[in-house]
């Protein structure tokens, strides 16, 4: 018993060490919307964290209308000059607290992060495409004056004397001005929301709603980078459908609006359509089911190890032991009671001698109990 449970702590010991401890995770943990206390901590053990190398900035347009569509860059310079980063982790923030810093915590809103989704995290491989890598996201805030935005980074290094060691960067703050939009400017309404996601192989009918616009024209664009136009339709006052067509394939397209009125021309910038294939429901009730199982068969293991065991020599000499005590009872014969012995002096014979009938042989053994009356009527 004693040598099992070495050998389940030894293989335990063997699984933990084959780990790397520290080392950022290769495989990244996915887009959304995290805050930058995850580029020191969930991509990696904080601890062994590293100062990237990367330069960040951010650029924005010029003017930034309050309520209108903005598009925010990040451009991270220097990716595989001095570390072999095969992905880098982008994050948008709008402070440094580390917690409660994305973009929402300040009056901003995410309307597309560039790859179908609306957080302010995305992942970037590098592909050994060049030393400057960029990602762009689409924001839109109410709030009029100044607005402070970061950029921040994350990755590991898969070559020298630094691999799997995960590296965190920050930028400079950057300012945007958010100014009132003229009455006059045609443009999006500003409840309109894009729609970032669909399913493969459906169409979508995007229908716009907009301010002082007189004409709207369509333009999007594939991954391999060809513009195109969509016809679009007036189906309202200030009301206007388009329709992009289905792709057969998980992929994405962008597009873009541009609007005529009596303002300046306005064009909107890229919004990012994806399109994914929805995995079937699965009944859980099986799985439910078989964990339960498992979970009554690792019990049952359990109990079983800990159960002790017999010792075969004492369950042997224990049973030998009540092997001869059946022996010895078997052989002591049961005493059975006898009317008289031999041995027993015989009776005397009456004086007018043996009675008739009687030999001296019968008298030896049942001559008493003639005497005492049981032979011979009493006499």
């Amino acid at each position: 018993m004693l040598k099992l449970r070495v050998k389940v702590l030894l293989l335990l010991l063997v699984l933990l060490g084959s780990t790397t401890f520290g080392a950022a995770e290769p495989g990244g943990n996915g887009d959304g919307l995290r805050d930058m206390q995850c580029g020191g901590a969930c991509h990696g053990d904080a601890g062994q964290n590293a100062t990237s190398s990367l330069s960040l900035s951010i650029e924005t347009p010029e003017q930034v209308w309050a309520g209108q569509p903005t598009q925010v860059t990040i451009v991270a310079a220097g990716v595989d000059v001095s570390h072999d980063e095969d992905l880098v982790g982008l994050f948008l923030l709008s402070s440094t607290n580390a917690n409660g810093d994305t973009p929402l915590s300040n009056g901003w809103e995410i309307l597309s992060d560039g790859k179908g989704g609306t957080g302010n995290y995305v992942e970037r491989s590098t592909d050994g495409s060049g030393v400057s890598l960029q990602h762009t996201w689409i924001l839109r805030t109410d709030t009029l004056g100044e607005q402070t935005l970061f950029a921040s980074v994350h990755h590991g290094d898969a070559t020298g004397s630094s691999q799997g060691r995960p590296f965190f960067g920050i930028s400079e703050a950057f300012v945007i001005n958010i100014e009132p939009v003229p009455e006059d400017l045609p443009r999006l309404h500003e409840n309109f929301v894009p729609l970032s996601m669909r399913e493969v192989g459906e169409a979508t009918l995007v229908e716009l709603q907009t301010k002082f616009t007189e004409t709207v024209a369509i333009e999007w664009q594939t991954e391999d980078g060809a513009i195109l136009d969509a016809p679009v339709n007036a189906s309202g006052e200030q009301l206007w459908e388009f329709s992009l067509p289905a792709t057969l394939k998980p992929s994405s397209l962008q597009w873009r609006a541009t609007f005529t009125g009596q303002g300046p021309e306005q064009t909107t910038p890229w919004f990012t359509l994806a399109a994914q294939i929805t995995p079937a429901e699965v009944d859980d009730r099986p799985i439910y089911i078989q964990g339960l199982a498992m979970g009554l068969l690792l019990f049952g293991a359990v109990v079983a190890l800990q159960k002790p065991r017999t010792n075969p020599e004492a369950a042997l000499k224990t049973f030998d032991q009540t092997a001869e005590i059946f022996t010895v009872q078997a052989a002591e014969p049961v005493a059975e009671p006898v009317a008289a012995s031999l041995s027993d002096a015989p009776a005397p014979i009456p004086e007018e001698g043996l009675p008739s009938g009687w030999t001296e042989e019968q008298w030896a053994w049942y001559g008493h109990e003639y005497l005492a009356g049981t032979y011979g009527g009493g006499q």
